[in-house]
This record gives structure tokens, C-alpha cells and sequence, in this order.
């Protein structure tokens, strides 16, 4: 797609990926703790955890081919209202600051609009400190006639981790999921995911080497049992073979506390605030399915993944959940800094935009 300006907007090729990559790892999220997302060292590995098919397009000055601008529109299988169906997402917008304005938004709007299959609507997700691009995706007048709803506020944790006495649930136990039980915990998510809208619809492809979870061993995946019978599962994902979040800066607040932060971090066993330009040592919780929102259930497999990722180093554990989630009480118990955000969904006409029911909504942010 060309337009009179002199700007070409296409799907990305591998020739493009040094130059995806540099783009994406130069421009920092906003927030107190501002962060530059960065996809080294294939920004197609990171990519393609969004969705099968995952298109990424790329807006190049005809001039000279300067990269002026990226965003992915990915397909994904969810739950939507209890039933299995293909869902959208639109994310990794980043436009190079010499190119910022509504022109390039509107033009890959419209390239998005042709690459939709009819009646596919999208997720998508913007933080509640980056008020330019909820203005310029979420306000009064979208781009090429998009249409856009609020679905819900997203809550997002990251749990400091430190050494903890694992507690004891009477009546549960906690292990790793291993080759041989991955059948039943697919069956169990494929049971019990639909209580949460947009649950993703798992399969056992998924967890057996396919791309929508690469990286997650079967052993990442915790398992808790009681009676025999699965009462909850939680993984831990550590992406940082392809994705990193690099601290480009900390805001006053953070700035002022951050020599005793870090001394009392140390006191505690944690670790201190990651120097800017450092990637943050971090995994995300996924997959998380507990039967009933146990709370019980809910803390025994949250202690577990702590752990486990305290132990292979991290300093972080990020879990997400909706606003409304019950199962949100139990994670802010936990020593943690927070983000929010918001849960969109998308669609090229006001009629394309779904009817959803009174679930609680539930999306893997390890995957945005």
C-alpha cells in the first residue's frame, strides 16, 4: 500500500529485522519505571507468541526506505462467551519519533482493515500512562473508521521476589507438570479456561514445542492436585531467550528511594532495582487456571513459581489479571510494584464488535 506522500506500508521480510529490532528496542514506554521493550536477537521469535497467522508490517519512506514505523496483527483461539473461536490482537505499534502523526496511524489502520478476515474483531492493550496512544487509538474519531470498546482494566504485578517459606495448603500438593501429565493439564484448561473470557484455547501442540508458548518446558508448568484430582495450574515463562525489558529510566519517586530500596532488597534476600540499560530479570506467569477461584489453590501454586523463580535468579515474577479478578486479592498480598492498563477489543465496524457476557476476562500479558 502506497501513499501520496511518498510512504510504503507491507508485511515485514527477514531483510527487515535488524531495523525491527533497532526501532523497537529505541523507543521506551512510558511510566515509572520506564521501559524499552527489546527483541533480541530475532524480533520474529518474539513475534510469532502473538498469534498464528502473525503479520508484522512496516512503514517505509519511498524517499530513501527509511523505517518509519511497525505495528503486528496476529490471530489467536480463544474462549468467547464459553465457545472456541479466532480472535485478533493488534499490538507493537511503535512509530520512529521523526515520523510521528496521525497520517502513518490512519494509513496502517486502513492496511490492517485489508488484511482482516470478514467479522475477525482484535484485542488490544494500552497502559494507562501512555495517554498519546489512547488518544490517538482509543478516542472519538479512530482511524479509517475503526471502532473501539473498553473491555476491562488489566492489573498488573510484579512481585518482588526473595526467599519464603513455601506454605502449606492442607490437602494440596504442588508439583511440575511433566510429558506424561500434559495431556491432563490441557484437559484441565480446556475445561475450566472457558469460565474466563478470552481464555486462551490451549492444546497439547502448544505445549509439546509448538510457537504459541515457546520457550515453556513441560517442567515450568506447576501443577496443584488435591485429592489426585487438578485444582490449579500456574507456569512460569521465562522469554528472555528473545524478549527482554531493558530499564530505560526511573522516574523522581524511584529515583529519590532507590539507595534504600536497595538496601533493604539485600537485607531481605531480593534483588536491588535493575541499573538503567539493563535488561529486568524477570519470567511471567501464564496459563493461569485455578477450579472454583480457589484461593487456597491460587497461593500454593503463586508461592511455587516464586520460588522457582527466585532460585533460577529472577527478580521478578509479572502476573496479570483483570481488574475484577477474586484471584487479584491473593497476588496483592504479595510485596509487589504495579501497572495498569487497559483491555480493549477492536473492530472495522461498530456491528463487529462482540457481545460479551458477564465473565471475568483473562489474557496472557506475557503475550502482548
Amino acid at each position: 500500500m502506497s501513499d501520496h506522500i511518498g510512504f510504503d506500508i507491507r508485511q515485514a521480510t527477514r531483510d527487515d529485522d535488524p531495523e525491527l529490532r533497532a526501532l523497537v528496542g529505541s523507543v521506551s514506554m512510558p511510566g515509572a519505571v520506564s521501559v524499552r521493550f527489546a527483541r533480541e536477537p530475532d524480533y520474529f521469535l518474539g513475534a510469532s507468541i502473538m498469534g498464528d497467522p502473525c503479520d508484522v508490517l512496516v512503514a517505509r519512506q519511498r524517499l530513501d526506505g527509511a523505517l518509519a514505523g511497525i505495528a503486528c496483527r496476529a490471530e489467536h483461539s480463544a474462549f468467547v462467551n464459553g465457545h472456541e473461536m479466532r480472535v485478533g490482537y493488534i499490538g507493537q505499534i511503535r512509530i520512529a519519533s521523526d515520523f510521528r502523526g496521525r497520517w502513518l496511524i490512519q494509513q496502517g489502520a486502513q492496511r490492517l482493515r485489508e488484511l482482516s478476515p470478514p467479522g475477525l474483531w482484535y484485542l488490544g492493550v494500552i497502559a494507562r500512562e501512555n495517554p498519546r496512544a489512547r488518544g490517538a487509538l482509543t478516542g472519538a474519531r479512530l482511524p479509517a473508521g475503526w471502532h473501539a470498546v473498553r473491555l476491562c482494566g488489566l492489573t498488573t504485578c510484579a512481585i518482588l521476589l526473595r526467599p519464603r517459606r513455601t506454605p502449606r495448603s492442607a490437602g494440596l500438593e504442588v508439583q511440575p507438570a511433566s510429558r506424561e501429565t500434559l495431556p491432563e493439564v490441557v484437559a484441565f484448561l480446556r475445561q475450566h479456561g472457558p469460565r474466563r473470557q478470552l481464555f486462551p484455547a490451549y492444546t497439547l501442540e502448544d505445549f509439546s514445542g509448538g510457537t504459541r508458548l515457546r520457550g515453556l518446558a513441560p517442567q515450568d508448568v506447576m501443577v496443584a492436585r488435591r485429592s489426585g484430582a487438578i485444582a490449579g495450574v500456574m507456569a512460569t515463562w521465562d522469554q528472555t531467550a528473545y524478549k527482554q525489558d531493558v530499564v530505560d529510566a526511573y522516574g523522581s519517586t524511584l529515583q529519590r528511594l532507590q539507595p534504600a530500596y536497595d538496601l533493604i532488597a539485600r537485607l531481605f534476600g531480593a534483588q536491588p532495582l535493575t541499573p538503567p540499560g539493563q535488561a529486568m530479570p524477570l519470567v511471567f506467569a501464564a496459563c493461569i487456571c485455578i477450579a472454583d477461584d480457589d484461593p487456597a489453590a491460587m497461593r500454593a501454586l503463586l508461592a511455587a513459581c516464586a520460588q522457582g523463580a527466585y532460585l533460577a535468579g529472577k527478580a521478578y515474577l509479572m502476573l496479570g489479571l483483570a481488574d475484577n479478578d477474586p484471584l487479584l486479592a491473593v497476588v496483592r498480598r504479595w510485596l509487589h510494584v504495579t501497572y495498569r492498563s487497559d483491555l480493549y477489543a477492536g473492530a472495522a465496524s461498530a456491528e463487529g464488535l462482540p457481545i460479551l457476557d458477564g465473565r471475568v476476562p483473562y489474557v496472557e500479558i506475557a503475550t502482548l
